[in-house]
Formats: C-alpha cells, sequence, structure tokens
C-alpha cells in the first residue's frame, strides 16, 4: 500500500444505514433480532460461519418473504419465478439452465469488448472541462456491455434504464409507482421472450430462447422473462452501483490509485478485498424462513422464524478477518461473501468482476494521476436505495 493504511470507515459516505430496526443487536457471538421494512421480527445473524451455514441450508427457504404478509425488506412483491424467489429443486433446475453462460470461461469472449468500451469513453471523457467519472463513463459501460452481453438494441437505454433504476432503488414511499414501473419493465422483457421486439440473434436473450426446450420441464415464458429480467437488472444497476462504490474508495485514497498503476497484478486482489467490504444498498440480503429447528454457533432458531442473514457484517467477521475494516489487498483465502454462498449464489459475479477489472486497470494504466475533485467531494449526490446505494456524480481531475 501507500505509506498509511486505509479502513472502510476512513471513506466518506462509503458504509450505509441499514435498512432495518434493531430491536437486540447482534454480537458475533450471538444473534440479534431485528425489525424489517415489512414490519416483522427476525434473527439477525452475523457471524461468518453461521451467514454462511444458512446461505448453504435448503431448510432455510426463500418462498414465504415473497408472498403477501411474508417477512420482507422490499416493499412490494417479485414475481415468484425470479431465481432469488426459488428454492430447492426449483431454483437448481432454472440456475443449472442459466449458470454456464454466465460462468468466466464463457464470458471472456467480453473482455476485449469492455476493454475497447472503456477505451472510448475514457478518450471522450478526459477531452471534457469537467470530467465526471460516472456519466461519462462507468454508467455507459454498464450499461452498453449488458446490451451486448443480452442482444438488447443500445437505442432501448433510454426506456429501459430508468425503469430498472427506479426498480432497484425500491421506493417504500410511493410503492404505487414502483409497482407500475416494474410491471413496465416486466413487460418490456416478456415481449422479448414472446419475440414482439428486435433483439441480437447472437445474444443471450436469443440464445435462452431457442434452447428453451433444454431445461425439464422446459422453461415457460414467465420462468425465461425472469431469468432475463435479473439480468437485465443485476447485469447493470447491481454490476454498477458496486463498480462504483470501489472505484470511488479507490480514488478516495492518495496514493493508492498510483500504486494500481505501478503494481498492476495487485489489481485482482484489491477488487476482492474491496467487494468484500462494499454492501450494495441498505439490504445484504433476503429473508428466509426455518422450516425447521436450526442449531447455529451463536444460538437455535426455532421453525417458522425469519432470518436475516448478514452478509453485510458477516464479511467484517474478526474471527476470520484479522482488522476486519483495514482495507489490505494481501489477505490471504479472500472467502467473502459478498456474492452470497451456496445455492444463490449471484449469477453475475463473474461479469461484474470483469467489468471492475477492466476499468481500474486501463485507467489507473492512462491516468495515474486521476483524483476526485475533493472540493466536491462532501457535496456528492448520493442515490439512496434498497437494492443500490452509490455516488450519481464522480468529478474527476487529470
Amino acid at each position: 500500500m501507500d505509506n498509511r493504511t486505509y479502513r472502510i470507515t476512513d471513506i466518506p459516505h462509503y458504509d450505509p444505514r441499514m435498512g432495518y430496526e434493531v430491536i437486540k443487536a447482534a454480537t458475533y457471538k450471538e444473534m440479534g433480532i431485528i425489525r424489517l421494512l415489512s414490519g416483522h421480527e427476525a434473527f439477525h445473524v452475523i457471524n461468518y460461519q453461521d451467514v454462511k451455514r444458512i446461505l448453504m441450508d435448503k431448510t432455510c427457504i426463500r418462498r414465504p418473504s415473497n408472498e403477501v404478509g411474508g417477512p420482507s425488506v422490499l416493499p412490494t412483491l417479485t414475481p415468484k419465478e425470479l431465481l432469488l424467489n426459488l428454492d430447492f429443486p426449483d431454483h437448481t433446475r432454472v440456475k443449472q439452465f442459466v449458470a454456464r453462460d454466465y460462468s468466466r470461461s464463457r464470458l471472456k469472449w467480453l473482455e476485449p469488448v469492455i476493454t475497447r468500451l472503456v477505451q472510448e469513453y475514457a478518450e471522450k471523457m478526459a477531452q471534457k472541462k469537467q470530467p465526471d467519472l460516472f456519466t461519462d463513463l462507468l454508467d455507459h459501460v454498464a450499461a452498453d456491455t449488458n446490451c451486448i452481453l443480452l442482444g438488447l438494441p443500445f437505442e432501448d437505454q433510454h426506456y429501459f434504464r430508468p425503469l430498472s433504476h427506479i426498480v432497484q432503488v425500491a421506493d417504500p414511499d410511493d410503492v404505487e409507482e414502483l409497482v407500475h414501473r416494474f410491471e413496465s419493465l416486466y413487460g418490456y422483457v416478456m415481449e422479448h421472450v414472446q419475440g414482439k421486439r428486435h433483439h441480437d440473434k447472437d445474444g443471450l436473450i436469443a440464445r435462452f430462447v431457442q434452447n428453451r426446450e433444454n431445461c425439464q420441464p422446459p422453461l415457460n415464458d414467465a420462468e425465461l422473462t425472469a431469468i432475463l429480467l435479473g439480468s437485465v437488472l443485476g447485469g447493470d444497476q447491481n454490476t454498477l452501483t458496486v463498480m462504483t462504490k470501489i472505484i470511488y474508495g479507490l480514488l478516495c485514497m492518495p496514493g493508492v490509485w498510483r500504486q494500481l498503476h505501478d503494481e498492476p497484478t495487485l489489481i485482482p486482489a484489491m477488487i476482492e478485498e474491496m467487494l468484500r467490504l462494499t454492501n450494495l444498498g441498505s439490504t445484504s440480503t433476503f429473508p428466509r424462513i426455518a422450516t425447521q429447528d436450526l442449531q447455529l454457533d451463536t444460538g437455535v432458531i426455532p421453525e417458522g422464524a425469519a432470518i436475516h442473514a448478514d452478509v453485510f457484517l458477516a464479511n467484517r467477521d474478526p474471527a476470520v478477518y484479522d482488522d476486519p475494516v483495514l482495507i489490505n489487498p494481501y489477505r490471504e483465502n479472500n472467502q467473502h461473501l459478498q456474492f452470497g454462498y451456496g445455492m444463490h449464489h449471484c449469477m453475475g459475479q463473474e461479469l461484474a468482476r470483469l467489468e471492475i477489472n477492466a476499468v481500474i486497470t486501463l485507467l489507473t494504466r492512462q491516468y495515474p494521476q486521476m483524483r476526485l475533485h475533493h472540493d466536491k467531494l462532501n457535496d456528492l449526490p448520493w442515490c439512496e436505495g434498497i437494492v443500490l446505494r452509490r455516488p450519481n456524480a464522480l468529478p474527476v481531475i487529470f
């Protein structure tokens, strides 16, 4: 690192205010109790090994949290066919259909494509009088990459991206508008599945529709729409959010950006360390329900209880990570839970890594002196949402 050490808590506004009410504070040795947005109480588990156990356990199910009156961190229901709402064996059936196309090997072809996009937008940004890394580059790279992968027309971005943004913010103060936008986005994706909209024949939409019979039983329109809806949302807004926060964090640490220029081989490890410490929104996971008594190291969760397995705090468990909030890319075996674990392991994790790595690699190589405009640092606009939370501007100086 540079001449000083940095902790994630040193970075202004980086950590969120979590979207729950603490009733009994959790520790790494004893679970707590929180009140979710829906008003339900849930066991709050932050111990790394316990959280990992819950994420793997097929008896901790998601479906009841997406039913009317169920314990939820969202202000409304979502389609029951979404991967995040499915339990075993339905989740396994659908995940096996889609997982291969989001593997590191299958996405390798995107690497030069992303690098070219970053180069093009970086050159344009550098020519501006008031360059903004978020609006001039990151936002475009995330959107364009996802369109290329899925086969969506670039010209459709002005329609579906504002819908995606509102859906992921998930404002509980305007549920009617949220539902309206969600339905519009769902309808847009369904029209692609049903062949009513044009998409590129080499994209994943066309591939999934063509291969739907390979799933047993074959995927119906609602299941295909749910798969692709998750890709439209996560591959764009979620990837953009985590990428923006990580790069914002790196630029807040004097000398680190320059070090990544001097030691580019350190970039992948630095990304993993920042992923460990980065929370996407004001929640870190979706509730689960125990279908039988569950014995954990920190206590027993009774059958029928709601569980909040807190990945955000589990990734800072001092029993697993020495000096857990220290930003240390030299950690060994950094097996963080940022992308979940077990059945609900994030489908788009390799896509996110590809994009973040390409952006940081090119920018640190070509612009080692780039820094945030410190006069504007305290005035950065932040999007504060349930599923996404990020700066909506990153004014930079070269």
